[in-house]
């Protein structure tokens, strides 16, 4: 019978090794997985990104992301407004910015996370739903991942 043990630490060649066999486990199991792994989609992403700036050029919001239009996702990364130009609408007009270029790209499902210091409740305002809760994510707070369903364009 075959003895194995447990060995702690970063090696870099022992981790391509668990992520190839994690990557053939998953294309024995998911053919939208094996066509986004293949050369052609592996790095299939598109940015999408709109920013609000000042008369001088001054980035003063933005909000950025990256679609990946095989599976029809859009994932927001950021999203950031200037204290003094909230609630004037700015932060709706980008919002909807990313989503129609996302949209455009065929895209029909937006995530994202925010803390409960940040903007759950502006996101649920505009279509947004909270799927899942990490407490204590990092500790003293709370990670809401929401999502919307787009419209097709």
């Amino acid at each position: 019978m075959p003895s194995y043990h447990l060995e702690s630490g970063a090696d870099p060649a022992r981790e391509d090794v668990v992520s190839s066999g994690l990557v053939a486990y998953n294309d024995r199991h998911s053919a939208m997985l094996r066509q986004r792994l293949t050369p052609e989609h592996r790095h299939q992403s598109t940015p999408v990104e709109s920013y609000v700036l000042s008369e001088a050029g001054e980035v003063v919001g933005g909000c950025t992301g990256r679609a990946v239009p095989l599976w029809g996702w859009l994932e927001i990364n950021l999203m950031w407004l200037r204290d003094d130009l909230r609630g004037q609408g700015w932060g709706a007009r980008l919002l909807a910015d990313v989503e129609a270029q996302a949209a455009a790209l065929g895209c029909t499902r937006v995530k994202l996370s925010t803390w409960e210091f940040q903007a759950r409740p502006f996101y649920e305002r505009h279509g947004y739903a909270v799927y899942a809760e990490e407490h204590d994510y990092p500790p003293g707070h709370t990670n809401y991942l929401m999502r919307k369903d787009l419209k097709p364009r």
